[in-house]
């Protein structure tokens, strides 16, 4: 049964998308993504009226073509994309890869269909956790961490823009950005993680993650966020105040983790005993249902799924803390092959288990000359 969570979702709200928020008690979570001067926001059903783009030539799931447009190759509206997402999580409930040993022969059921089941989640935090045991290792006490948020406005001449073509503009600094950081941080080591995360609107905006060896400031990160804003441009600048916590947020991450935890006042001294802790609440790895998820977080499910487009991206060293644990000789699981997929008491054989996903890619035909 489909949860009463969807009626909000694809339903016409007569709520602004974004009203004033709580303060949370985790560190550096912005409260102001979509900070602008705008005064009335578009409703809820408004932004999910619109199309997932308006673009030519991008790249979505054929789940979310929309079929009765008489104008081209279209993508549904935000709306029915959601519900189109949410029919692909019912119909994989109970959905099992089924691998078989080329060697032994022996069959095994198992593995994450989907990226958006509560198990994936679980994957996600054993990689952070390698990544802040690499870290802790490799950096010691001299481990500091930041936290940049990247924002871009959603609504900028007052109506929503699509959300696909929200999060290509969004991320059109990001070449701009790494290079501001490879600056920045030049002769020191360090590492990042860029996380997309969504705000109350279902629009999403970037935190990016870094890791360094060594004493890092507010000031060191403020032409990265300058980068952002100078080249993108739905980026406003009253929505990055690079004084703001929410924008720039830098703690000591490298503390003596020996010492009585109990007696130490994290609040004093900015470290993180649990660093992994920290950016799952980030990524959202600690995963419910993902139908009853709140109605943003799917909203913005639904575009990641219709892209392809993946939630996070780690450095290549932060990759590589992620792999550190896994077994040195994949002698015997090479051997293992995806030879099917089963679904409640039904079996599927897959000819070609590569995992592709059938795509189609917008485009506009003119409309009848007069």
């Amino acid at each position: 049964m489909r949860s009463a969570m969807l009626f909000e979702v694809v339903g016409v709200s007569s709520q602004p998308a974004d009203s004033p928020e709580q303060p949370h008690s985790r560190l550096s979570v912005t409260n102001r993504a979509d900070a602008t001067n705008h005064g009335e926001r578009p409703s809820r059903g408004q932004i999910l009226s619109t199309p997932l783009t308006e673009k030519d030539g991008v790249s979505l799931r054929q789940d979310v073509y929309d079929y009765g447009a008489v104008h081209g190759d279209r993508p549904l509206p935000w709306r029915e994309s959601v519900h189109e997402w949410r029919q692909y999580i019912e119909d994989n409930r109970d959905t099992d890869a089924i691998f078989k040993n080329t060697e032994t022969g022996e069959y095994h059921a198992g593995g994450d269909p989907h990226r958006f089941a509560p198990e994936y989640g679980d994957k996600q935090y054993a990689k952070l956790k390698d990544t802040e045991r690499g870290l802790s290792h490799d950096y010691g006490k001299r481990l500091h961490t930041a936290m940049l948020t990247c924002t871009g406005s959603w609504c900028p001449d007052g109506e929503p823009l699509p959300p696909v073509d929200h999060l290509q503009e969004l991320d059109s600094s990001y070449d701009a950005v790494r290079r501001a950081l490879n600056r920045q941080l030049e002769g020191k080591r360090w590492e990042y993680l860029a996380i997309l995360e969504p705000h109350k609107s279902g629009y999403f905006h970037i935190h990016i993650a870094v890791f360094v060896d060594g004493v890092v400031t507010r000031d060191t990160f403020a032409p990265v966020i300058e980068a952002h804003v100078r080249n993108c441009d739905i980026a406003g600048r009253d929505a990055h105040d690079t004084d703001s916590d929410d924008i720039i947020s830098v703690r000591h991450a490298g503390a003596d983790r020996s010492a009585d935890l109990e007696d130490r006042d994290d609040d004093a001294d900015g470290a993180l005993d649990e660093l992994a802790i920290y950016l799952a609440e980030y990524l959202g790895t600690y995963g419910d249902d993902p139908l009853q998820q709140p109605d943003h977080v799917q909203m913005a499910n639904a575009v990641l799924w219709a892209t392809g487009k993946q939630r996070w991206r780690p450095s290549n060293g932060a990759q590589q803390y992620m792999a550190a644990e896994q077994p040195d000789d994949d002698e015997e699981e090479s051997h293992w092959e995806l030879i099917g997929i089963r679904s409640g008491t039904e079996y599927y054989p897959c000819e070609n288990a590569d995992g592709g996903v059938d795509r189609f890619v917008t485009s506009s035909l003119d409309p009848p000359a007069d």
